[in-house]
């Protein structure tokens, strides 16, 4: 089928995101495709990684889904491109969500954005990956029929796969594998790259929603200087007073100190903050989310599992 890349969506290291419509068949849903330069060779592995991570992924919930790969030629880019053929998500990011909200979401729907979350990140750690980058801006909003959001956990280009090399020592110190503000303290010191990482990033998130601000503050060139860095991340998380105090009790368990002792996505979900389930998303309102793409890309989808079982 023909797809036409019709307006960018987004720009970043790794290339551009383009929304696209199928030509042949315009009532068909909007794709999203993700491009970068094949000359660009770092990009590109990203990409590639990328693509590799959500065929794994494939048919989690809360996971942006990845449709086909293709190479085009791309004006935005100049040249042959690499592309990935994303699901679309109308509503942008997190991000834009809490922006359009004036900066802050009422608590009980922080409540049910997080469980979203947190069901996706149990898909991504129970398959041994780490996401590591774990932000507002990388989480996507599919506004459904009844008014009400769905989130699905996207950008796996800098995410840890099983089987790479624990990253600890002073050479990776400050070398950061994601985006420093939502890094854990272990993480940002001494390069460990575990689960955990991606826990105290969803308690970063949760404040975020929260107060429209970031839950840990700059200190100086925490870049260069070694002082300014300590500092950081000895900080205590901005926990909101007005917060529940179940909801307190929720962030303490994401931003416990030591990684061991700090609860994983599967215990953060049986929290009692997240329960009962009060906006279980129905069979309905999910048929909303995947009908329309899905079957177009099923047959290939399959097929490339079929090929990384070999």
């Amino acid at each position: 089928m023909q797809w036409v890349k019709v307006r960018v969506l987004g720009k970043g290291s790794y290339g551009v995101v383009t929304l696209a419509v199928n030509s042949e068949d315009p009532s068909l849903p909007s794709i999203a495709i993700k491009s970068s330069r094949l000359e660009d060779s770092h990009s590109l592995k990203s990409l590639e990684k990328e693509k590799r991570i959500l065929d794994h992924l494939y048919g989690s919930p809360h996971i942006l889904a990845f449709l086909a790969d293709t190479v085009s030629f791309d004006d935005q880019l100049g040249g042959l491109a690499y592309d990935l053929f994303l699901e679309y998500a109308p509503g942008g990011s997190l991000s834009d969500l809490i922006k359009k909200r004036g900066g802050r979401l009422p608590e009980r729907e922080v409540q049910d954005y997080t469980r979203m979350i947190l069901k996706g990140l149990c898909g991504v750690h129970e398959k041994g990956y780490v996401h590591c980058d774990l932000k507002p801006d990388n989480i996507l909003v599919l506004p459904l029929q009844d008014g009400t959001n769905y989130l699905k956990i996207a950008d796996f280009g800098l995410a840890k796969e099983p089987g790479e090399e624990k990253q600890y020592g002073d050479y990776f110190r400050f070398r950061f594998r994601g985006t420093p503000l939502y890094m854990s303290p272990e993480s940002f010191l001494f390069g460990e790259i575990e689960w955990g990482l991606d826990i105290w990033s969803l308690g970063c998130v949760v404040v975020e929603m929260l107060t429209g601000k970031h839950a840990m503050r700059w200190f100086g060139d925490v870049h260069r200087n070694l002082e300014s860095g300590c500092a950081f991340v000895m900080q205590q998380p901005n926990i909101p007073e007005y917060m529940s105090d179940l909801g307190k009790d929720f962030l303490t368990r994401c931003f416990t100190r030591n990684p061991r002792e700090r609860w994983t996505a599967e215990m953060l979900l049986s929290h009692p903050y997240l329960l009962p389930e009060m906006a279980v998303m129905s069979a309905t309102n999910s048929m909303q989310v995947r009908q329309g793409w899905r079957s177009l890309f099923e047959d290939g989808h399959q097929q490339r599992q079929k090929q990384l079982l070999v």
